[in-house]
């Protein structure tokens, strides 16, 4: 017997409401700690099912498919948007979560009176609005919103950004279009924050990746170059390490990364569109008490707008120009028996 599809189901009648297999529920976050904001919850069925967080820049935190957690989250926890993000501030209030944005005027190490990976994370998204539709025999959730990184007389960006998780499917797409609304071009470096922990990124896990080169950032990652790909045993007091991979893209201009876990059953990819996104950062801190992989699609390098101004490799963006990147994510089940190579 086929499964129930969610949409087929509507279709026929059989649903006293969609909320029986695609529900959204909003609600405030830490108001028992004196520190609310805003949260909403989808739940899918046959589907990935997402904590949304509006007043964070609408980024998604914690992350579901089939019962199984596939975002990392911090020790910090979920936490509210700082007011004035400075120098390495934003590190404070780093939950995790599945999809943290990095921008929009900056990515990576404090640079030119910019904060470490800049506000966007910190910003609230407005003019939120939820919309549940069929597809075919599934049933589609989005959620639209808009983030503003605006000065009252200077700079003014707006992402108006949409995230869709539908039914009967293993995939959360997340659609940005960014605009410069400001009179003259200005910096617009950005950053997909992938963030993956156990029990997805555990030992027995491996990285897939189509590299032509892979290059470490500094002597710790340089030591790691041949392990990479793996899960490693958290150690403690274990340093970060950080490379950069110089994508071999698909015809159509696509790149796809993907996590297989055989131990958990499980595997994620991760694909945007190499025009847009040519970048990749890969950052594992196998620390005890961390155990993070990060998957990191952006426009820029990870040293800050003026190491990228310097090399002359800086985005930029017109005066009334616009920038559309996509995300997707995806899980699958695979076979729980196969094994993978060590290194």
């Amino acid at each position: 017997m086929s499964r129930p599809r969610a949409g087929a189901l509507a279709r026929a009648g059989l649903l006293g409401s969609l909320d029986q297999v695609a529900a959204v529920h909003s609600s405030i976050s830490g108001a028992d700690r004196g520190h609310p904001q805003r949260a909403i919850d989808v739940r899918v069925l046959d589907g990935i099912d997402l904590r949304l967080l509006p007043d964070r820049g609408l980024d998604i935190s914690a992350a579901w498919y089939a019962g199984r957690p596939l975002a990392w989250s911090s020790r910090v926890g979920e936490v509210t948007p700082l007011p004035a993000p400075r120098g390495t501030d934003w590190n404070a209030a780093f939950g995790g979560g599945l999809v943290t944005t990095c921008g929009l005027q900056n990515v990576g190490a404090p640079s030119e009176g910019h904060g470490q990976h800049g506000t966007f994370s910190h910003l609230p998204a407005r003019d939120v609005r939820i919309d549940r539709t069929l597809d075919g025999d599934e049933v589609v959730v989005t959620v639209h919103g808009v983030i503003e990184d605006a000065e009252a007389l200077g700079t003014h960006l707006r992402c108006e950004r949409r995230i869709r998780t539908t039914t009967g499917r293993g995939e959360v797409v997340l659609h940005d279009v960014v605009t410069n609304l400001g009179p003259v071009p200005v910096a617009a470096p950005f950053l997909y924050h992938v963030n993956l922990g156990a029990p997805l990124w555990s030992p027995g896990a491996e990285l897939e990746i189509p590299s032509g080169e892979v290059v470490p950032r500094d002597a710790v990652a340089m030591e790691a170059l041949d392990s990479w790909r793996f899960a490693p045993e958290p150690a403690e007091g274990a340093p970060e390490r950080v490379f950069e991979h110089l994508m071999e893209p698909a015809a159509d201009g696509r790149c796809t990364v993907a996590v297989v876990s055989p131990p958990l059953g499980l595997r994620l990819e991760v694909e945007w569109d190499s025009s847009t996104l040519p970048r990749l950062h890969q950052w594992v801190h196998p620390a005890t008490g961390v155990n993070v992989l990060g998957i990191e699609p952006a426009n820029c390098s990870v040293l800050g707008r003026a190491a990228d101004r310097a090399a002359g490799r800086l985005p930029m963006l017109l005066p009334g120009a616009s920038r559309t990147t996509t995300l997707a994510v995806r899980a699958a089940a695979v076979d729980p028996v196969a094994r993978i190579t060590t290194p």
